[in-house]
């Protein structure tokens, strides 16, 4: 025999030694030894609150003696119930929360209530909202859209539990109101800043999100959204200067969407315009001037030009530069030169947004004047002068250019280097003065020479190199190239200039026909364009796809779920026919198509978002692949949800279907179609929408009905389940009217009722029940109308009530079918009093026909007492309010 000792109970310890097979209530454990001392057992002895044990112990001697103590029970004390889980949301309004939960473990004493506490709303200490025996409570007049929180505890004899987890739930509100445009903070080059405000009439609980969205003018790509969060700021980035966009806002609530706001339009700011083209001189340099052009800027900042400013800079001094002139032409005539002089040359514009970089420059030298006459030689003697020889010195080679008697000649085909003259007079004798100081002279520099024709070598589809060689320069060198090009020789346009013999051209269009010439240019002029070059650069692979999209309504309904209809715009073909196309989507799958333009991809998994992009092929390879799109599948149609019905109706049927608990998170998004069949066997839709029950009316009592149902979500319609069959009741007799009572004799009286004709053939039956204040009693059952009651005690109250019933045969025999009770009514007997003393009255005793019949009294309905008892307290307190209102008055 052995002891459990209550002090170690709660300590799960048992006295040892000894083998202990515990008995748990969760089942049979394999036996604990108990070495000699306290031994704790976490393991297998967990002593759970006011649960039973029993133990015994076996003492062992060698593998053959075991001896089996008696057994001993003891039970657990209770305790405070554990902690609940956290109450469950399972309806909301705008002014109230349904909420649900569960019970925890009891620990050995039944839970008797519940104590629900919530924080009011304020986020502040919690309060008590309700203390009961309930599972559910529904607390009402809450503040729409607004955050509350919630905790739980059970109750038992021993005490309050502790408290669940903290609950929040937030009550319904509206959609949040249409919020103003967005206003324009502040405009740059490349971005707006914009700023709204909330809108009006939100409560201050409303978790508001906003999504701005933004369009460019004029794209007809529609709004895309730019900005999703709760701030009531936000810079749009990376856009176009000098180019409108349109905005709008939608404001978000957890019940939905806003509408949108008004749409404005914003423009980003232009930018300074580019640096100008190099300037060019515009015909022949002179000694005293020069003409001067200048093309636009390529970039002109987005906004126009307001005036150009050509600088000077004279003597190559680099550090001054002077302004000559301010304009909105696009040339000048620099005049007031200084010959022999060497002059730098830059411009740029000014737009109303600032001033551009200085182009590159130029650099021009104006020519030397011509030297002066040589002064006539001395003559000897008075002899007259015949001859006048003028001698040339250039190129060591001593050339007469002038013999004869004038004093002035023109000496022409003088090349670029500098040449000498000597003047000496000869007389008509053939005698000759001496040679005159010698005079050295230059000629004034002329244009270049024309060009020859550039030679244009490929170096790809895309790039070739031109060049060519230097033209005569006529006294000047050659300070600049030009080189024009373009794609008709009417129309070539001026892509260089610069002292370079080439120039290397890249971006080109292949299998694509060129024409390119070039000028040369020095400090006297710009010279004639040379012969026109013509090249055709080779073909290759095909240009990028410019458009790839997805055809929506194309894929049949049934197949949007493993399906998408792609179309593309056929590219460049750069020469080469396109010979196919490559469409990579899912996980780099690749798909080759023919020469199309759209493709229907199947065997695709439903509700998947895909990337899609494609390439196109032709005899040189395959081109870059085009701009990626994303695209989604359908997800499934649903199954059809399990049909029930939970209201039998005579002429009705109420239908219940689908899972209540997700009805509203998804009746947004899914409906359902009820189908009945009718009489010519054909289904035939009599319901359409997101509820989840439905009352059939109008039907057939005892009528067998079947009906259909199916799913419809974005995936299209969903199968139809299979035949429910559900069948009407029968129809109940009606309430009968209360019956009638007629005193026969002192010991007998006759209760009559109204006869109701049979419902299709059934039979009607009647149940009469005698109310007394012992209780109610079955005194009649059958078909007959009428019943004689006896065996009444006088100055007693008897209340007799009748009901109809239908009787119809089933497999299971007779079956019987009751309408309600009828109003009942009272019968009261009383004791009969003789009549006055004598010489009154009539002589003898009355006969049994002359006595006085007792008259029964129908008692009123509960309803019509009720409904007196409303009117009377009504018409209280109309006189009450009358009678203060005048002695108010008064």
């Amino acid at each position: 025999m052995f002891k459990v000792i209550k002090e170690f109970i709660n300590n799960n310890c048992l006295l040892g030694p000894a083998d202990v097979p515990l008995m748990s209530p969760s089942g049979t454990l394999p036996p604990i030894y108990l070495p000699p001392g306290y031994m704790s057992q976490d393991k297998y002895l967990k002593a759970y609150d006011n649960c039973h044990y029993i133990f015994r112990i076996t003492t062992i001697r060698g593998s053959a003696h075991k001896t089996v103590s008696e057994v001993v029970s003891f039970t657990t004390p209770g305790c405070k119930p554990d902690p609940p889980p956290a109450p469950k949301l399972i309806n909301r309004s705008k002014s109230s929360l349904n909420l649900q939960w569960k019970g925890s473990n009891d620990n050995g004493s039944k839970i008797n209530g519940f104590l629900l506490e919530w924080d009011e709303g304020k986020g502040e200490d919690f309060k008590s909202c309700y203390m009961g025996t309930m599972k559910q409570y529904k607390i009402l007049k809450l503040n729409a859209s607004t955050k509350y929180s919630f905790r739980l505890a059970a109750k038992n004899n021993f005490g309050l539990s502790d408290f669940s987890e903290i609950a929040v739930f937030h009550t319904s509100g509206t959609m949040p109101p249409t919020p103003l445009p967005p206003k324009l903070k502040e405009a740059g080059i490349c971005t707006l800043s914009l700023e709204w405000c909330a809108p009006s009439n939100t409560t201050p609980n409303d978790s508001l999100t906003y999504v701005l969205e933004m369009e460019e003018a004029g794209s007809e790509l529609g709004f895309k959204p730019k900005y999703n969060g709760e701030d009531l700021s936000c810079t749009v980035r990376n856009l176009q200067r000098s180019t409108t966009y349109k905005f709008r806002i939608f404001a978000y609530t957890l019940e939905g969407r806003s509408n949108p706001s008004g749409e404005v339009k914003y423009t980003t700011c232009p930018d300074k315009p580019g640096s100008p083209k190099k300037p060019y001189i515009k015909g022949k340099i002179y000694a005293h001037k020069v003409k001067i052009g200048w093309e636009p800027p390529q970039d002109n900042g987005g906004t126009y030009i307001s005036s150009y400013s050509l600088e000077v800079s004279e003597n190559s001094d680099v550090n001054s530069w002077n302004i000559i002139y301010n304009g909105t032409t696009k040339e000048f005539l620099y005049d007031h030169l200084k010959p022999g002089t060497t002059y730098k040359l830059r411009v740029f514009c000014t737009s109303p947004i600032g001033q551009s970089q200085p182009s590159d420059i130029l650099t021009i030298e104006t020519p030397t004047l011509s030297p002066a006459s040589c002064h006539p030689p001395p003559l000897n003697g008075e002899a007259i002068t015949r001859d006048t020889n003028i001698k040339c010195e250039g190129n060591q080679n001593d050339k007469r250019r002038h013999p004869g008697s004038k004093v002035r000649c023109t000496v022409s085909k003088l090349i670029s280097e500098k040449s000498s003259f000597w003047l000496k007079a000869v007389k008509m004798l053939g005698e000759s003065g001496a040679h005159s100081k010698k005079c050295e002279t230059a000629p004034v520099p002329s244009p270049p020479s024309q060009c020859g024709t550039p030679v244009v070598t490929c170096k790809g589809p895309t790039c070739v190199v031109v060049s060519w060689e230097i033209p005569v320069c006529n006294g000047a060198e050659i300070t600049d190239y030009r080189l024009e090009w373009g794609q008709a020789e009417e129309s070539m346009h001026l892509i260089y200039t610069g002292s370079c013999l080439s120039y290397e051209l890249k971006g080109l269009i292949p299998a694509t026909t060129y024409f390119c010439r070039v000028q040369a240019v020095n400090v006297a002029g710009v010279g004639l364009f040379g012969g026109t070059g013509r090249v055709t650069t080779p073909a290759t692979v095909p240009a990028v796809v410019p458009m790839l999209y997805e055809v929506e309504n194309k894929v049949p309904a049934k197949l949007a779920s493993s399906c998408i209809a792609i179309k593309w715009e056929e590219p460049d073909c750069r020469g080469s026919p396109i010979t196919g196309y490559n469409i990579e989507y899912g996980d780099r799958k690749i798909l080759t198509v023919q020469r199309v333009t759209e493709c229907l991809l199947k065997n695709l998994q439903p509700d998947t978002t895909y990337k899609i992009r494609i390439q196109a092929i032709n005899h040189y390879g395959l081109s870059p692949f085009s701009q990626l799109i994303r695209t989604k599948t359908k997800p499934l149609p649903l199954d059809p949800p399990h049909l029930d019905c939970v209201v039998y109706g005579h002429q009705s049927l109420k239908l219940k279907w689908g899972n209540s608990s997700s009805k509203g998170l998804l009746s947004n998004l899914i409906s359902y179609n009820l189908l009945i069949e009718d009489r010519s066997g054909r289904f035939s839709i009599i319901y359409h929408g997101p509820c989840q029950t439905h009352k059939v009316n109008r039907l057939s009592e005892y009528t067998q009905y079947k009906f259909k149902i199916q799913t419809c979500s974005e995936a299209d319609e969903g199968p139809l389940s299979g035949i429910y069959t559900f069948t009407t009741a029968k129809t109940p007799p009606a309430t009968l009217k209360a019956p009638k009572l007629q005193h026969v004799n002192s010991n007998t009286c006759e209760v009559k009722w109204e006869s109701l004709e049979p419902i299709k053939g059934d039979p009607i039956v009647y149940n009469l029940q005698l109310i007394t204040d012992k209780g109610t009693d079955l005194i009649y059952k059958g078909p007959n109308t009428s019943f004689s009651f006896s065996k009444f005690v006088t100055n007693s109250h008897y209340r007799f009530k009748v009901c109809a019933g239908r009787q119809y045969q089933t497999s299971a025999g007779i079956q019987e079918l009751w309408g309600p009770y009828s109003p009942s009514t009272l019968f009261s007997p009383h004791k009969q009093h003789p009549g006055p003393g004598k010489g009154g009255g009539r002589k003898g005793r009355n006969s049994p026909s002359e006595e006085k019949k007792v008259k029964p009294r129908i008692e009123i309905s509960d309803d019509t007492f009720i409904l007196f008892l409303v009117m009377g307290f009504a018409l209280v307190a109309i006189l009450c309010a009358v009678v203060i209102q005048y002695f108010i008055i008064n």
